[in-house]
């Protein structure tokens, strides 16, 4: 970043006749600089030239390091790059997720608090099996974007930190709140699987079970239209999870009826 910066210094000298190497540019002449950069590299980011839009965005924050637009193109494009090659590659490489984390982790550092910011932080922190940061920018999410999808996400951050009071504690709030939400099935199997994590397994299975109805109960309406398809992939996946561990649960205290149940509604959705 340093041999970059100093070619970006080179380059306004050049272009500003007054410029002398030991003078500071005015704060004008930086961010206007800084424009010039960010609306090429913003260009390049729109035709999906990565690499070129990366060297750019990152002269303009060379120049500025505090001009938000690049910063929120660089955040956005190492993310995408970093994902991307994590779907993509067998070999884990922290190097580009670090490199976006960083991006987005400095945007917040500038006031940035939009619900999409802490989202990427909260993958990025995953991605790096970093559950402390997870739980960090999931509470912070749930804090200044409280609803349906960031409860959810907050549970999940106390489940991979062992917190599972916590689970249950938010995951009951959110049931309250968001009864007809997306996530109710989500909600209800994380309250299972904490309970099961304290060796409340009555409970558990009564928790389990409530959560396969509530679920069989939005499925019909969601299924009328197509717009739904997510929805509808969403609380199936739940329900057949839940399933999932009421079979275990039902195997571990040798429930034949109820196991049977399980696995003919199991057998129902195609598993």
């Amino acid at each position: 970043m340093g041999r970059v910066a100093g070619l970006a210094l080179v380059l306004c000298c050049l272009a500003i006749p007054s410029c002398r190497p030991t003078a500071e540019l005015p704060r004008a002449s930086l961010a206007a600089t800084a424009e010039e950069f960010y609306a090429q590299g913003h260009r390049l980011y729109q035709m999906q030239q990565i690499d070129s839009a990366s060297a750019v965005l990152a002269r303009a924050l060379a120049v500025d390091s505090t001009y938000l637009p690049a910063l929120k193109d660089m955040a956005g494009l190492t993310y995408e790059r970093a994902m991307k090659t994590a779907r993509e590659s067998d070999v884990p490489r922290p190097e580009g997720l670090r490199e976006a984390f960083g991006y987005f982790r400095r945007l917040e550092e500038l006031g940035f608090q939009e619900s999409e910011l802490y989202e990427r932080l909260g993958e990025l922190a995953v991605a790096l099996k970093d559950n402390h940061s997870f739980l960090v920018y999931a509470s912070k999410s749930a804090e200044k974007h409280p609803y349906d999808r960031q409860l959810y996400n907050l549970g999940l951050a106390y489940f991979e930190v062992a917190d599972y009071n916590s689970v249950i504690r938010t995951q009951k709030q959110a049931l309250e709140k968001f009864k007809n939400s997306i996530y109710v099935g989500g909600f209800y199997r994380q309250l299972g699987r904490a309970y099961m994590k304290l060796d409340r397994d009555q409970t558990a299975e009564r928790t389990l079970v409530s959560g396969v109805q509530a679920v069989d109960a939005r499925l019909p309406e969601l299924r009328s239209s197509a717009t739904n398809s997510e929805a509808v992939r969403r609380l199936t996946e739940d329900k057949i999870s839940m399933l999932l561990l009421l079979k275990k649960l039902h195997i571990t205290y040798n429930a034949q009826d109820k196991l049977q149940n399980v696995e003919r509604q199991l057998k129902e959705a195609g598993k």
